[in-house]
């Protein structure tokens, strides 16, 4: 059975139906493991963008984007909602300590503020072709998905009205589970806080530029100096990549072998019915090539597949 933990989709995880709605109809799955932050104030989308690496004066209003530290390391990634009164930020719930901080000394309060409001708000995928039908008239705050590796909605609802929006979409969407998700994911190559993004981890190596969560003309925010000089003057010397693997692995993560040599590290898995097989993300050094064999553990292969996602993000 998946383990929400563990970024591991196994054969049979996803039940043949979740897949079939997503494809044909809708799916709703609620998440979990997220925090959920809440900006208000005159001030908040300046505020926000002298912070963030995305663009939010330019940008969509429902984006992703990420906070770095001011050395450019990934702090976390960042869905980024606008709403008429307020911005709610949808993070990784391991994370919310480490932003909480950076907003705390940051944010000037008679400009922007923010509050925790993950208890009284629920975050929904709402997923597929018939997503925006099932939505009209729905409770709560509905914006086109960026980066999740499915098209369709994330919803944004008050705790006590997630009954109901469950009751009106349900009529169209079916019930779907968090290794849905974590399957898309994967396979469209979105990076996951804690497996392929950690505390070391740039921008660049782990494609957030290419999900639009990097923004090269906004002008200053925090760690964007570091960021525009690897873009502009240099290159990562490692970057996200798929791996095809010939059998399942074993734990997770796991270091990637080449001639001998460490190249790079497995991160998340899943399932992939397209190609009947498992495959992976991997952050791998630069100088491994497309269609390049590497080991794992235990006597499993792997084929290393760079910019060629199985999903679109």
């Amino acid at each position: 059975m998946y383990d929400p933990a563990v970024p591991f989709v196994r054969q049979g995880d996803v039940a043949p139906g979740e897949r079939a709605a997503l494809a044909g109809s809708a799916v709703v799955v609620r998440r979990e493991g997220v925090a959920l932050l809440r900006l208000t104030g005159p001030g908040r989308v300046a505020c926000l963008q002298g912070l963030v690496s995305s663009d939010v004066v330019q940008g969509d209003p429902h984006q992703l984007g990420a906070l770095l530290t001011n050395k450019g390391m990934i702090i976390t990634p960042l869905w980024i909602t606008q709403r008429p009164a307020d911005i709610v930020l949808e993070l990784p719930a391991a994370a919310t300590a480490a932003v909480a901080g950076v907003l705390a000394r940051t944010l000037p309060p008679r400009l922007c503020g923010f509050t925790d409001v993950t208890q009284a708000t629920a975050s929904f995928a709402l997923y597929g072709p018939a997503a925006a039908a099932a939505a009209a008239g729905a409770p709560g705050t509905s914006a086109r998905a960026v980066a999740r590796g499915a098209a369709g909605l994330d919803c944004l609802v008050a705790a006590a009205e997630t009954d109901a929006f469950l009751a009106h979409v349900g009529s169209a969407a079916a019930r779907g589970t968090a290794a849905l998700l974590e399957e898309c994911r994967i396979l469209a190559g979105i990076p996951r806080f804690g497996a392929e993004i950690d505390e070391r981890t740039l921008p660049q190596e782990v494609r957030l530029e290419d999900l639009g969560a990097v923004s090269y003309t906004k002008g200053c925010y925090l760690g964007q100096e570091t960021v525009a000089r690897l873009h502009f003057r240099g290159h990562a010397n490692r970057g996200l990549a798929l791996a095809i693997l010939d059998a399942a692995p074993g734990t997770l993560p796991q270091e990637l072998t080449a001639d001998g040599k460490a190249v790079g590290r497995l991160t998340s898995v899943a399932w992939a019915d397209e190609l009947d097989a498992y495959v992976g993300l991997t952050v791998v050094r630069r100088e491994v090539e497309d269609g390049a064999e590497v080991a794992l553990e235990g006597g499993v292969a792997a084929v290393v597949r760079r910019d060629r996602w199985l999903r679109a993000a």
